[in-house]
């Protein structure tokens, strides 16, 4: 019985460094959801998508000079945005007045705030005959599927998720050091945490790769949403970096401790 306790003691922390690795990879995901959804974040992404969809620079023009048609004809109070996909209501007045690039912005913010809150569901309200030619099996299509996912109410499904996870990864963390002492904690703590980040780094990397490959074959059309794909993968390659910096530091610190430790000649409390 003796013997099987250090291996039982070895199996039980590499077991729980296992589970902790992936609660990790599950939350480092998390968190990288939570920020691209998140509102600001989030609208800016819609923002740049409603840009390319629905080719804004080239209608602009026809829907201004039918937005002030519109506002002369009508005696309602508010104006929608003709011919366009997501409603976009402006005030008679507004209508009159509002030209060009301040035009642009304001049609384009408007559009990401109602797509932020009510997702897809607003595309093609304004306009029911508007679609756009995009392949469904496809990058272009899954990036599609993808902005659908970023309104309000997912925000706060992901929050909650990140809030689980964070927790049980604390829970686990704290397991897994109980296990070990001395510095060998921080090296348990740092590995985990490099075993979580170096692949979820390396995948973030492959799929901006990807992306990037396809954004040079594609039409003007695909590729502008292929490289809003591109830009948005600069922020779970941002965080994971820092993650895998921070558990490369830890590593770093504690192998230095227990380097230090021995050289003093001091009796290291090693249980591994």
């Amino acid at each position: 019985m003796k013997e099987a306790a250090p291996l039982l003691r070895i199996t039980s922390q590499w077991l729980l460094g296992v589970i902790l690795a992936v609660v990790l990879i599950a939350l480092f995901l998390a968190i990288v959801a939570v920020q691209l959804t998140s509102a600001g974040t989030g609208q800016r992404i819609l923002r740049r998508a409603v840009a390319v969809t629905t080719e804004i620079d080239a209608i602009l023009p026809n829907i201004e000079t039918s937005l002030q048609q519109a506002a002369t004809d009508s005696v309602a109070k508010e104006i929608r945005v003709p011919d366009f996909p997501i409603p976009v209501d402006l005030t008679r007045a507004e209508a009159r007045q509002i030209k060009g690039d301040e035009l642009r912005a304001r049609i384009l913010g408007e559009a990401a705030r109602r797509l932020y809150q009510d997702g897809m569901s607003s595309w093609a309200a304004g306009d029911p005959e508007a679609d756009q030619d995009i392949e469904p099996i496809s990058t272009a299509g899954a990036l599609q599927r993808g902005l659908g996912l970023i309104t309000t109410e997912n925000h706060g499904r992901i929050v909650i998720a990140a809030s689980v996870l964070g927790f049980l990864a604390v829970i686990l963390t704290l397991a897994l050091l109980s296990t070990v002492k001395s510095y060998v904690r921080l090296i348990a703590l740092g590995a985990t945490t490099l075993a979580a980040a170096l692949p979820s780094l390396a995948a973030a990397i492959a799929v901006r790769f990807v992306l990037r490959t396809a954004e040079d074959e594609a039409d003007p059309f695909v590729a502008g949403l292929l490289d809003l794909g591109v830009d948005a993968m600069w922020v779970p390659i941002r965080d994971y970096l820092a993650l895998s910096a921070l558990g490369f530091s830890v590593i770093a610190v504690g192998a230095f401790s227990l380097w230090w430790q021995a050289r003093r000649g001091t009796p290291q409390l090693q249980d591994v």
